[in-house]
């Protein structure tokens, strides 16, 4: 696990992100609302992880205000997930969008600071 140390989060133009953020491969399913309205569950590619949020890569764009269920699957013995509520606070565009089927970033910030767990 990389440890990157910051102290900002964005929201709009503004970086506010608080707690260290770690670089990590986690198993990451979501589960939410797209823009049409549609629910879904999706696994998804975890770029990092902090106390306050994750950033992952998504194949489409979500809009910004969205809610969330974040289910991490951590590697502890029991292969554990750590399950969050979060809302998106900004998506990135990918520069290799056309090229790869995750083409956009997701920040997301979590409802609260301490996750329930579930197993598998």
């Amino acid at each position: 696990m990389n440890e990157h140390a910051g102290t900002s989060t964005s929201i709009g133009n503004q970086e506010r992100r608080q707690g260290r953020r770690f670089s990590v491969s986690w198993a990451t399913r979501l589960t939410g609302i797209d823009e049409s309205g549609t629910r879904f569950e999706q696994e998804v590619s975890l770029a990092n992880l902090s106390s306050g949020g994750a950033y992952f890569s998504f194949e489409k764009p979500l809009p910004v205000g969205s809610r969330l269920e974040v289910s991490i699957k951590v590697p502890f013995k029991r292969q554990n997930w750590m399950q969050y509520t979060g809302e998106v606070i900004r998506v990135d565009q990918s520069p290799e969008a056309d090229q790869t089927p995750a083409s956009v970033g997701i920040a997301l910030r979590f409802s609260g600071f301490r996750p329930s767990f579930a197993s598998e």
